[in-house]
């Protein structure tokens, strides 16, 4: 068995989250430099990590925000990746876990997580960690560097 911990990501950390956001959002949407930067400066973004036999084996973002329109902050899961030779052992719970725990204690009671309509795998998960579907449509627009 694989020794593995469920932790918050570090700096040290930035060249395997940049390994593995390639492999999750493809080759060039970030570098190590800049992963090693967001972790550095990035206050209002949890990152959670899987590390397993000295590498990391996934890795989960999560950020709290608050409204004028609503009494409590709530929270977006917004990154949820685990290496496919580590699936199916419970990293992608634990790494929800912490990062619903850390968001809990920012005060959030309300999560979302947005995931593709075709990845019924993430939709189980999401499913058996009590979400459920919303009625909510997004809409997203790209302006350009």
């Amino acid at each position: 068995m694989t020794k593995r911990l469920i932790r918050l990501a570090a700096p040290a950390d930035a060249a395997e989250l940049a390994r593995l956001n390639a492999r999750f959002n493809g080759e060039g949407v970030t570098s190590p430099e800049e992963v090693r930067a967001a972790l550095e400066s990035n206050g209002g973004e949890i990152v959670a990590v899987c590390e397993a036999d000295g590498k990391l084996a996934g890795f989960a973002c999560a950020r709290v925000a608050r409204s004028v329109c609503y009494r409590r902050p709530t929270a977006e899961i917004t990154e949820l990746y685990v290496e496919p030779s580590f699936r199916r052992e419970g990293i992608a719970r634990e790494l929800v876990a912490l990062l619903e725990a850390r968001c809990k204690a920012l005060g959030a009671e309300e999560f979302t997580i947005l995931t593709g309509k075709d990845n019924a795998p993430a939709q189980a998960l999401y499913r058996a960690l009590g979400y459920a579907e919303c009625d909510e449509v997004m809409f997203a627009k790209t302006t350009g560097a």
